[in-house]
């Protein structure tokens, strides 16, 4: 497993975070008025944030709500020079959470390159120039382009305008060392229908259903996947398998769409629910 704490983990790529931006801190000093954070994605660089900006609830006692050496991710109101104010009432629990995964994420893809460097004999900063700055400038994240080297293999680093050598190298490396996991989203499904060919009409729709997929030919059947299989008449259970958890829901949404599509006009009802824990 590649190394995560080599000490370029604290390095971004830029020099100064822009209003807007989450970034990920630990909290250094604690004062009456507010709190220090040290910015773990930047070198040497420390955020401020003030009482008021801590919770959205009145904080009678600061250290009641932060504590020094605690993990935060505050948002980016204003950066003056090199004064960097952030919030961390304006961040919620998903984005925090995603925000911290980025950032774990970012951390591998570095490890990644970090023993890509070695193998191809080059210093750590050539490599990420030759890599890591035109796989961000081509993906949202860097740590993507590993995650498409799984499927693509190396075309996902040439894509990005990474060499060829390179992209052989960190292709292995990739597959050596990454496991993407598959998210699932399990639903039941209650399909009713109170006309003469009601079987009929019921088929239909989950044939219609099933044809969503179709919507995603892009996508392998290994990225994202589609089934439906009888719980006993009138239930169902609808499963799909995704690599991007966004991918699978839109799915979702469209085999909903063809559901009721499909059955305007009949004397049918059709029920979607979370599947039972019992």
């Amino acid at each position: 497993m590649p190394n995560l704490n080599s000490h370029w983990f604290i390095m971004s790529r830029r020099n100064l975070p822009e209003p807007g931006d989450l970034v990920l801190g630990t909290i250094t000093k604690i004062e009456s008025h507010g709190c220090y954070i040290k910015l773990d994605e930047y070198e040497d660089l420390i955020a401020y944030c003030h009482i008021s900006e801590l919770s959205s609830t009145w904080v009678r006692n600061i250290r009641n709500v932060v504590r020094e050496g605690k993990k935060v991710v505050g948002r980016v109101q204003r950066v003056t020079g090199t004064q960097i104010d952030v919030s961390l009432k304006r961040v919620s629990d998903s984005l925090r959470r995603s925000k911290i995964e980025d950032w774990k994420h970012y951390k591998t893809a570095l490890a990644l390159l970090e023993i890509a460097s070695k193998k191809k004999k080059v210093d750590f900063e050539t490599a990420r120039n030759e890599v890591e700055d035109p796989c961000s400038d081509y993906y949202e994240t860097f740590y993507q382009a590993f995650e498409e080297a799984l499927f693509k293999n190396e075309q996902a680093f040439t894509d990005a305008g990474v060499s060829e050598d390179w992209a052989k190298i960190l292709t292995e490396i990739a597959h050596k060392n990454l496991i993407i996991p598959i998210k699932t989203i399990q639903k039941d499904i209650e399909l009713l229908c109170w006309e003469s060919n009601g079987i009929e009409v019921i088929k239909g729709a989950l044939i219609s259903a099933l044809k969503a997929r179709e919507d995603f030919k892009d996508l392998e059947k290994s990225e994202l996947s589609l089934d439906i299989f009888t719980v006993g008449a009138p239930h169902y259970r609808l499963v799909i398998k995704a690599r991007d958890v966004k991918v699978g829901e839109e799915l979702l949404t469209r085999v909903v769409e063809r559901i009721e599509q499909f059955l305007e006009g009949h004397e049918a009802s059709f029920t979607i629910s979370d599947v039972s824990s019992d």
